[in-house]
């Protein structure tokens, strides 16, 4: 008992301690380079210089603002009267200013600020603008799009080490700029002073990365994994690389949180026919009607009908070298009725008067069919989970074939379901809310539990900025920099046609904006960026996806981001 009570102390004692401080690491500059091109810049760019900026031997007052063009073949500057050529590539370089004062500028009049120097060059006639950001400044606009500033601070924290970790492993990436602004790195927006909690995030876990073995890791994250996270190999391929760290394991916090996307459908265990399959109907009656030709029963659909389900299973797994989740069949148990052609004799009618004939006669056969009757066996189909019952079913969330679909029974129904929102390898942000929400985990605790064998150290900086500017070179001191508010929408002119309705982009943050695409993915080109109010004729309902047009374009936006108005 004493032994006992012993352990359970030091267990406590062990529970109490205070977390670790990451060790040292290497001493870096602290500066990445963001190709922005989220912008969509064509050929001009108006820039608010929101600090202490120069360009060249040309300094700015705090608030001056400037229009680029390249419409010329050069980037011609204009700023208050004057223009001068600034020739193929130009730097805009930030300057110190006092503790506590913003600093950076903001591009065409949006709300979020960019702090850093800004290196603009062209690229087929149009502005390609890359600003370099010291990493802690960058994160800052990283962290509260990839979680969201209303998730847990020690999710937060987790969230900041990994979102670090990955771009400071990609400094040097590519001739002149390091990461890209969307999800083909990660989403960085620019900074809003609002996200007070990813702000604290980054401060208190300032310069920490994960490293394995000595070298710095590959800190992959993704929305939801769906209760399993993925290996490397499966999602980008063999690179020859050690990813010890991101192992295939459950994770039952993802499945747990009720925020992690999921989506369902129902199969009835009992129906009229086969249209109680919905989309499904006619692929099972066409796998069907082979099978039942082949057990001697009539192969016409029409003759086929689907009583009910007996039991439904995910069947073999996309990967082989794994135990992974992710399956590629769906396996029915079918209750099922057909009807047979059979052969039955005919009987001659003799006349009582005539003779019998000489020689007997031989008995005479017809083909007749059965009556529909139900098979004594269930049928068993197998159907391909991608994309034929992800589509039919709409199960799809990715749009590609790595989510993890599942079955649960009711008394009346099979309950298909599929989670996992992005590539699953690393660390599930869903999950690591809930386990800062819900168990009070801190944000070491997270990180060793998606990326096992992965250590903590902190990077030092070397970067300073210029030294601040000299108010009397600046002539006049420039006003107190003010966020930009964002414009008001012009109203619709236009109006719905028979069959189209009005939407208005609500659910978004009132000074945020919502991208319009050249098509319905989150890939596809950024034809406008619409804000918050704006109204939109729909076109075509197509799921998550909804076409719409303003007065003069015609486009694709996210069905959750916008209000039928007709519903308010």
């Amino acid at each position: 008992m004493k032994k006992s009570v012993k352990w359970l102390c030091l267990l406590l004692v062990m529970v109490m301690l205070p977390i670790a401080i990451p060790a040292r690491a290497q001493t870096v500059s602290g500066v990445v380079r963001v190709l922005l091109t989220r912008l969509n810049l064509t050929n001009r760019v108006e820039i608010s210089l929101d600090g202490s900026y120069t360009l060249g031997s040309m300094a700015f007052q705090r608030g001056s603002d400037l229009v680029i063009s390249s419409a010329t073949g050069t980037l011609m500057v204009y700023y208050e009267g004057m223009a001068f050529d600034a020739g193929k590539t130009l730097t805009l370089t930030r300057h110190a200013v006092p503790q506590g004062e913003e600093n950076g500028l903001r591009i065409n009049g949006a709300y979020e600020l960019h702090p850093g120097d800004l290196v603009l060059t062209i690229n087929n006639g149009h502005i390609r603008p890359v600003l370099h950001a010291p990493v802690e400044e960058y994160l800052l606009g990283v962290v509260p799009y990839e979680m969201s500033d209303t998730f847990p601070l020690e999710a937060l924290k987790a969230q900041a080490v990994a979102a670090r970790t990955y771009v400071m492993k990609r400094v040097g990436a590519h001739a002149d700029y390091d990461v890209v602004d969307n999800t083909n790195d990660q989403a960085y927006y620019g900074v809003k002073k609002e996200n007070t909690s990813a702000v604290q995030a980054v401060q208190e876990t300032k310069g920490v990365c994960g490293y394995y073995k000595g070298l710095m890791a590959n800190c992959y994250y993704s929305a939801s994994n769906g209760g399993q996270t993925e290996l490397v190999h499966h999602v980008w391929g063999n690179d020859g690389g050690d990813y010890g760290y991101l192992q295939m394991f459950d994770d039952p916090y993802d499945v747990e949180n009720k925020e992690s996307v999921v989506k369902s459908a129902l199969l009835p265990k009992r129906m009229a026919d086969a249209s109680g399959l919905g989309r499904l109907q006619d692929e099972v009656l066409g796998r069907l009607s082979e099978t039942m030709e082949s057990m001697g029963y009539d192969g016409d659909v029409n003759y086929i009908r689907v009583t009910g389900i007996e039991n439904a299973e995910m069947a073999v797994p996309l990967y082989q070298d794994s135990p992974s989740k992710v399956m590629t069949l769906l396996k029915l148990s079918l209750n099922v009725e057909g009807r047979r052609l059979i052969t039955e004799e005919v009987e001659e009618e003799i006349s009582m008067f005539a003779p019998p004939p000489t020689p007997a006669p031989q008995p005479q056969t017809r083909e007749t069919w059965t009556k529909m009757q139900p098979l004594a066996q269930p049928v068993v189909i197998a159907l391909d989970v991608f994309p034929l019952v992800e589509s039919a079913l709409g199960l799809s969330i990715n749009g590609g074939s790595n989510e993890i679909i599942t079955v649960s029974e009711t008394d009346d129904y099979f309950a298909i379901q599929s989670r996992r929102y992005g590539h699953g390898v690393g660390m599930s942000q869903r999950g690591a809310q809930c386990m800062a929400r819900d168990y009070n985990w801190t944000y070491d605790q997270i990180l060793r539990f998606y990326y096992p064998g992965m250590e903590l150290k902190t990077l030092s900086y070397t970067h300073q900025l210029p030294k601040a500017l000299e108010q009397s070179f600046l002539v006049t001191p420039g006003p107190a920099a003010t966020p930009t508010p964002r414009p008001t929408p012009a109203p619709l002119k236009s109006t719905p046609a028979p069959g189209q309705y009005t939407v208005s982009v609500t659910n978004i943050g009132v000074n945020s904006y919502l991208n319009m695409r050249a098509e319905a993915n989150t890939q596809s080109d950024v034809l406008r960026l619409l804000y918050y109010g704006q109204q939109l004729i729909v076109l075509s309902d197509l799921g998550d996806w909804l076409m719409v047009r303003t007065d003069d374009v015609t486009g694709y936006v996210m069905e959750s981001f916008v209000n039928r108005d007709d519903a308010k």
